[in-house]
């Protein structure tokens, strides 16, 4: 029984199929299906690390930070401020308080990064 079964396995394990027969297809269908079907979660798939760059520190103690878009997530460019405060705290680890955030856009509108300005508590 076991030795049935494997004579049935085998030729999908080691690829024995000739290219353009229906079991070729099939296999291949189930590897695009595996591909583009399967959920991110599935590999433990997580987004980078935010990226923060502190361009310049004015002398009346604001400061400007490039912040990646990608820390948000999917969080509305208008709507950013109060999450942007919030990276601000757990990245810098310093008392800073946000005065302003602009999304900074390409051309075709795509933000790009955001230009926060914080002042230090």
């Amino acid at each position: 029984m076991l030795a049935r079964a494997w004579a049935r396995i085998r030729p999908m394990v080691f690829w024995d199929y000739r290219r353009g027969s229906w079991q070729y297809d099939i296999i291949v269908a189930l590897i695009l299906a595996f591909i583009f079907l399967s959920p991110k979660a599935l590999f433990n798939d997580r987004p980078s690390e935010a990226v923060f760059h502190e361009i310049e520190d004015a002398p009346e103690g604001v400061s400007v930070f490039w912040i990646d878009p990608g820390a948000l997530g999917r969080a509305n460019p208008e709507g950013a401020e109060p999450r942007l405060q919030e990276l601000l705290r757990i990245q810098i680890g310093e008392g800073l308080t946000v005065v302003r955030a602009e999304p900074a856009r390409d051309k075709a509108g795509n933000v790009r990064a955001y230009l926060v300005y914080a002042e230090r508590n």
